[in-house]
């Protein structure tokens, strides 16, 4: 297959629509990352997906809609929680776990009975949603189980060949997945965290949000069962003594031959004089929206060590993929 890769334009979105509604697949960028985009009432579209990322099938995929309304057209009920989500905070980086309707196949919920609903906020993401005129079902646009795609390139470096269109909108703005959330009874879960915080939705919302809430079988949100988000070469997470401890990994590793390169803090990078050290950013925010671009670029290195950033207001979202891009190797 030909990989066409298109900035956004009338004509790419109408070559986008034509390719939803022949039941092809379709990567374009949102706020957060680049998603691989099928129509979501279409079965044999959305199986593409898992097959073009070799991605499991009891991994569900969060449905993407152009417009607020669009969203009592696949759910069965919305309580009044619920609703203020959507008003307060949609479109925008989260996803909200509802019940379903028959117009969503299993497929898409990996066999359960809820569906993440997202109404991106990137006005490229939206003009293709609302030219298709369908609902988008849409994981990120990559080989699973690698770092999610932040640049159109990462999507082709990944998936050339295997779908026919990647529509370019440059890098993406967040840099991590959506924060998924479901309400259950007078209570708000987080399933997934991500730029939107606990603290965030507190203070607008008035409710206790809460992040132990029990998932049978069925996994309802992405992101919370597979090894995710890791670079080709191994990768330390360093939380304690953290100077000291990356310094020590460094000169280890170093000696044992090994190519090593240190992710850190912006304030840190001068404390690792005369080692091969890049910046994540000053901030949690910063540090998101570079990490999985900055995991692809060097990970021809033999070992990434990590600091842990514990600044800004996204240091739950980001430490949640940086704890899967290392497979849980922390100190």
């Amino acid at each position: 297959m030909n990989t066409k890769l298109l900035k956004p334009n009338k004509q790419t979105y109408e070559l986008a629509k034509n390719l939803i509604n022949a039941g092809e697949i379709v990567a374009f960028p949102t706020e957060t990352v680049y998603g691989l985009g099928a129509d979501a009432t279409n079965e044999i579209a959305v199986k593409k997906i898992f097959e073009a990322k070799g991605r499991p099938n009891d991994n569900p995929l969060i449905v993407h809609l152009g417009a607020k309304e669009d969203i009592k057209k696949y759910v069965l009920n919305i309580n009044h929680l619920e609703q203020k989500i959507i008003d307060l905070f949609m479109p925008g980086p989260i996803s909200l776990v509802l019940q379903k309707n028959d117009k969503i196949p299993y497929v898409v919920t990996a066999g359960g009975e809820t569906v993440a609903i997202r109404l991106p906020e990137n006005d490229i993401a939206r003009d293709f949603i609302n030219t298709c005129k369908k609902p988008i079902c849409a994981p990120s646009a990559n080989t699973s189980k690698r770092p999610s795609p932040t640049l159109a390139k990462h999507v082709f470096d990944d998936l050339n060949g295997k779908i026919p269109l990647i529509i370019d909108g440059g890098q993406t703005e967040v840099g991590i997945e959506s924060t998924v959330v479901k309400v259950e009874g007078n209570c708000l879960y987080i399933l997934r965290p991500g730029k939107i915080s606990k603290e965030e939705l507190e203070n607008k919302l008035g409710v206790k949000v809460l992040s132990n809430i029990t998932q049978s079988g069925i996994v309802q949100s992405p992101g919370t069962k597979y090894t995710h988000y890791k670079p080709k070469c191994d990768m330390i997470l360093v939380k304690t003594d953290v100077i000291e401890n990356i310094k020590k990994l460094y000169e280890e590793n170093t000696k044992l031959g090994k190519k090593v390169i240190i992710f850190c803090k912006k304030e840190d990078k001068c404390k690792f004089k005369n080692m091969n050290v890049v910046s994540l950013g000053k901030n949690s925010e910063e540090a998101s929206h570079n990490l999985f671009k900055m995991l692809r670029e060097y990970e021809n290195n033999d070992l990434i060590l990590a600091e842990f950033i514990d600044n800004g207001n996204m240091v739950e979202g980001l430490y949640n993929r940086m704890s899967k891009s290392c497979s849980g190797n922390i100190i």
